[in-house]
């Protein structure tokens, strides 16, 4: 990742450029989790995750990732089927990875 871009947000003379580098760095922590959660049906922690994500990615100007976060908390708590928590997972997954590349 260039030191002057985090994915498709320009940072220079950006005064939240710090704050945007530390939310990608826990972010590249918690991909670990969301990825381990796709071994068993994501629980609480994941939903808690997810709503972290989607309320700080939303603040810091990642929009794709707080939608995509916000759509799998809310299948969450609405305990729908595995197969679309699932698919909600890997797209907030595939979302992070894309955004950190």
């Amino acid at each position: 990742m260039s030191p002057h871009s985090l994915g498709r947000i320009s940072i220079s003379n950006d005064p939240f450029a710090p704050l945007r580098e530390r939310f990608l760095t826990r972010c590249a922590g918690q991909l670990a989790q969301l990825q381990a959660a796709r071994e068993a049906l994501p629980g609480s922690d994941v939903t808690k995750l997810a709503h972290s994500l989607a309320g700080a990615a939303g603040t810091f100007g990642f929009a794709e990732i707080s939608v995509r976060a916000s759509e799998l908390e809310t299948l969450l708590i609405e305990q729908a089927e595995g197969g679309d928590v699932r698919a909600a997972l890997d797209a907030l997954i595939g979302e992070i990875e894309r955004t950190l590349a």
